[in-house]
């Protein structure tokens, strides 16, 4: 029987306001930036965010940055929203989700989870291969890429409990299996593989899990035999550049995430200082500037940044928050080779039944944004070899 989607999922269109718009421009007009220092002359970004980055941006971000065009694009999806009562007592969520749909009895579930500083907009690339490539019939499968709770559109956790990842993997699978799915596959990056490791850890209704990061405080050095040359050399740019002061900032989020929230949400050049600085660190070919500023406006239309630094508190000082039992479902493992975390392929069949690893020599944290074809077929791979009939 073709998939219907439940009444309770009502379609959402996203609608900035003439009046937050303006307000954004506004403090945008007013904002200043710092002077010129040594630090940020360099361009390269090793001391933190170019004071002739911020500049420009600011100035294309208020002149010439169109964020109509860019809810359009968004709008373009089909977007949901849908009320999720939480069984864990910890208050209810309204999560934001897009979904693409299926007509195929066959058809797999999938959901995508995103991390921070991105989004769900992250994946918006690789929706568009698929309505390309696919339209409501041939579809082999059903997508969805939900809002994390705390991020964008769907509402935040209760100011009144403690709330962690745990917690949203909890909301996530009731709202997949509300759907009408009792089993299905997962897949994430940053934050989401977190998420996306708990989900597969406690539910049973995960039969798949494929990841673009790996959730695990354990790390391969380069004297390391198993490596292969490329693998030495991934390791070795990762070490030098990125593992130090990529743990710099994930430690203040992690010890100060109440501090930083409020920083970054009183102006929106500090948040975009903040935010701006991973889009041009992390990926491995620049990403374009208007899915940067698409990110970074609707991080602050939404009010994301004090919502969601949930999911780093804690990060690093409590390691059990990575302590993952053996996946025992399928599992996929994709290294963009300029990925923060390096994970070759011996470090990815310590963690769980490994039954798909794709190596590519382009591509950084922001996978599916960055190299979306790649990214969907590796996930279409994946999903080839390792969705039993019977699900």
């Amino acid at each position: 029987m073709p998939f219907k989607l439940p009444d309770t999922a009502k379609p959402f269109t996203l609608c900035v306001s003439e009046e937050e718009y303006s307000q954004l421009r506004e403090l945008l007009r007013l904002s200043r930036i710092g002077p010129k220092t040594w630090e940020n002359q360099h361009q390269d970004g090793r001391y933190g965010i170019p004071h002739q980055w911020l500049t420009s941006t600011k100035d294309y971000w208020l002149n010439k940055f169109d964020w109509r065009r860019q809810e359009a694009r968004i709008n373009s999806l089909p977007n949901y929203k849908i009320s999720i009562q939480d069984d864990g007592g910890k208050g209810d969520i309204d999560l934001h989700f897009i979904g693409m749909f299926s007509q195929r009895d066959d058809a797999i579930p999938i959901v995508l989870l995103h991390g921070w500083p991105g989004s769900f907009l992250e994946f918006i690339p690789v929706l568009e291969l698929l309505h390309k490539k696919y339209d409501s019939s041939s579809l082999p499968y059903h997508v969805i890429v939900p809002s994390l709770p705390g991020y964008m559109l769907s509402s935040g956790p209760s100011q009144a409990e403690e709330w962690n990842s745990k917690d949203a993997a909890r909301l996530i699978n009731k709202a997949v299996t509300s759907l009408g799915f009792i089993r299905y596959a997962v897949q994430g990056g940053d934050v989401g593989s977190l998420i996306a490791a708990t989900l597969a850890a406690t539910y049973d209704s995960v039969a798949a899990i494929h990841l673009n990061l790996l959730p695990s405080l354990d790390r391969v050095t380069v004297d390391d035999p198993s490596l292969s040359a490329t693998d030495k050399s991934a390791i070795k740019r990762a070490e030098e550049r990125f593992l130090t002061p990529t743990t710099g900032a994930a430690l203040l989020q992690s010890t100060r995430p109440a501090t930083i929230g409020a920083m970054v949400s009183s102006s929106p050049m500090a948040l975009l200082s903040w935010i701006g600085e991973k889009f041009l660190e992390w990926p491995d070919d620049p990403i374009d500037i208007d899915e940067i500023l698409t990110n970074v406006s609707l991080y602050w239309f939404t009010d994301t940044m004090p919502r969601c630094t949930y999911t780093y508190r804690g990060t690093f000082i409590n390691d059990h928050q990575y302590s993952f039992p053996f996946f025992k479902q399928p599992f996929g493992f994709s290294w963009f080779l300029r990925e923060l975390v390096p994970t070759p392929k011996e470090l990815a069949k310590q963690k769980g039944n490994l039954v798909f690893y794709q190596q590519h020599e382009k591509g950084g944290h922001f996978a599916a944004l960055e190299r979306p074809v790649e990214f969907l077929q590796d996930i279409e791979d994946f999903l080839f070899v390792t969705w039993p009939k019977n699900n």
